[in-house]
């Protein structure tokens, strides 16, 4: 069970600047307290800020994550989706159980992945370091983080490949696919350390 952390001052006064984001988080924490707004809206909207751009979300997709291994019809996470395309319907919802991920994810190898006992665990296994961030807000006002990765990668602007699951060159097909050094020139991509 993740235990809150106290959230970064920097990252807490970009999410809390930014009126349409709070407004999910506190949806969220009526309708589901356990889960998490992550990934590339986090990602994005520091990136922007870091770079003195405005992060709009009309038509932006929006990653939702949770975990509940006994919501074995996905049940949950479809009135989660339902609910949040019915509050903000100009928002691409992408909500996801990351107890039942193992289910449908494939390594390269076409083996399934093992089951995943946590949030904590799934977004060790994302992609870059910037991306597996999740966040939400506490019944008691606060931010609450999880970042296994840490948050120096995304405050230092570095686009760093994680070798946990996928490969070197499905990393930089994710570069490329969503320019992220075309969108933000800052950034650096670490290639080898």
């Amino acid at each position: 069970m993740h235990q809150p952390q106290k959230i970064n001052e920097n990252l807490e006064r970009i999410i809390r600047s930014h009126t349409e984001l709070l407004e999910i988080l506190e949806y969220l924490s009526e309708i589901q307290p356990q889960a998490y707004v992550c990934a590339g809206i986090i990602r994005n909207l520091v990136w922007s800020y870091l770079h003195g751009q405005n992060y709009v979300l009309k038509r932006t997709e929006v990653d939702v994550i949770f975990y509940d291994a006994d919501d074995l019809n996905q049940v949950h996470a479809q009135y989660l989706s339902q609910q949040l395309s019915q509050r903000f319907p100009k928002i691409e919802w992408d909500v996801t159980n990351q107890a039942f991920v193992h289910q449908w994810y494939r390594l390269e190898s076409g083996e399934c992945i093992e089951p995943l006992h946590s949030i904590v665990e799934a977004l060790s296994l994302w992609p870059e370091t910037a991306t597996a961030i999740a966040v939400h807000l506490l019944k008691n006002g606060h931010l609450d983080v999880i970042a296994p990765f840490g948050l120096t990668d995304l405050f230092g602007l570095k686009l760093r490949w994680n070798n946990a699951l996928v490969s070197h060159e499905i990393f930089m097909q994710r570069v490329n696919s969503k320019k992220f050094l075309e969108r933000w020139s800052n950034l650096k991509l670490i290639v080898d350390e």
